[in-house]
């Protein structure tokens, strides 16, 4: 059984020029962990953002001009424009050539090619300038395409080596500190990090056989899921267990769709919290070894329960729990991905359906319009409760959907994850 899960973590290496990119939950510590910045702090900026499936989105003026929405990306350890939105800008840009002209990345085939703006560019909100350098600019409409988002441009690891950035997820909004002077006396979790695109903090595995197994991960804002791991990590540590339920991923990376499995931990301690039984995704597409670095990566479907603090100028991170923090960790579990642009009144159109998953088995096919979920009509609907929906374990589903003028009526019931 297979679920779709269309993701884009993300990096790029200059040098190495590598691209990459889904319980509850108790302190495992006795410390209280309520949120307070000093009031000594004041913000050089305030950004609110658009979160969507788990990404974050800020608009930006490009060298003082327009309104683009740019994805936030800490492990992308520059900052980039698409090719698309450069040319419509009239960027003049070259071939970065070298060695190695396209980016690598996760992926079953190659990354685009690499192209470097030819003058320095300033990202810019509200007025004033965040980000002048050198940018880079990629073909990413098939990330475009799979996100269902304009992403006209990237914000990578330059805005998080220049400001302290706080993320908080309930309010929407990316907070900007001067790094020199910027100084905290909250409750929250502070623990070390190693810098790097993505910087990485310590962890410990639970197993379903007893074993706690030490890991490397990297706190990747490009990254949708709560967990991810390396194929390296698992085949010498063997965290999913051969007789473990799992249900297989479909995903897509900057080089093209990525094969994994999604199965269901007992806890990870992880930045002095116990994280209960969260979804955790095991890639099986091979990894170039530059990109294995660290053991996985944390992605937004955990840091979301949190505001976050990244202070790379004293290699911190600071995490404050917020209201989701204890909510249970879910995911698709049909295997089918809707268009969230769809007109409800029209039906929900599927975009696409991950084989052998049990929509697809079922018999749900791509340009499908699904008009009625469990006998609750499509039209009355919201599309994010309409996704919330798929994401039950262990139900039966009934849907009508229309094809070709007629209409169908399909039934499954989706796994369950212990």
């Amino acid at each position: 059984m297979k679920v779709l899960a269309l993701r884009m973590p993300s990096v790029v290496f200059l040098s190495g020029l590598a691209l990459l990119w889904l319980g509850g939950s108790r302190p495992a510590s006795s410390n209280s962990h309520d949120p307070s910045v000093s009031v000594e702090n004041v913000p050089v900026v305030v950004l609110p953002f658009e979160y969507f499936k788990n990404h974050i989105f800020v608009t930006v003026q490009i060298d003082s001009s327009g309104q683009y929405p740019c994805m936030v990306d800490n492990g992308f350890n520059t900052d980039a424009i698409t090719e698309r939105a450069a040319r419509a800008m009239k960027l003049p840009f070259h071939a970065a050539g070298g060695k190695t002209p396209n980016a690598k990345g996760l992926g079953d085939g190659s990354g685009p090619e690499i192209f470097v703006a030819d003058n320095n560019i300033v990202f810019g909100v509200q007025g004033f300038p965040i980000l002048t350098g050198q940018v880079l600019v990629l073909d990413t409409s098939g990330m475009e395409k799979a996100m269902g988002h304009t992403i006209d441009c990237t914000i990578g690891s330059p805005l998080f080596d220049r400001f302290v950035v706080e993320v908080d997820f309930l309010k929407r909004q990316l907070t900007l500190y001067d790094a020199s002077n910027f100084t905290y006396s909250g409750r929250g979790h502070s623990v070390p990090l190693k810098l790097a695109a993505p910087p990485s903090v310590e962890a410990e595995v639970f197993t379903q056989d007893g074993r706690k197994v030490k890991a490397t991960l990297g706190i990747d804002l490009g990254s949708d899921v709560s967990f991810d791991f390396w194929p390296v990590f698992q085949s010498k540590h063997r965290i999913l267990g051969t007789r473990e339920p799992e249900v297989a991923v479909a995903s897509m990376g900057l080089a093209g769709g990525l094969r994994e499995s999604m199965a269901r931990l007992p806890y990870v301690d992880f930045a002095g919290f116990s994280i209960e039984k969260p979804l955790a995704v095991f890639q099986n597409t091979a990894r170039d070894p530059g990109l294995s670095k660290t053991d996985g990566a944390v992605g937004n479907g955990l840091l979301q329960r949190f505001t976050v603090i990244f202070d790379y100028s004293r290699r911190r991170l600071i995490l404050e729990p917020n209201s989701s923090f204890g909510d249970p960790f879910t995911a698709n579990m049909t295997g089918i991905g809707a268009d969230p642009y769809s007109d409800p009144t029209r039906g929900f159109e599927v975009r696409g359906v991950q084989d052998g998953s049990v929509g697809g088995t079922a018999g749900v096919r791509p340009g499908d319009r699904i008009v009625e979920i469990n006998g609750v009509l499509c039209s009355t609907l919201t599309f994010e409760t309409f996704h919330h929906m798929l994401t039950a374990e262990g139900a039966p589903f009934k849907l009508k959907v229309e094809r070709g003028g007629e209409k169908i009526e399909i039934s499954f019931q989706t796994p369950r994850l212990p």
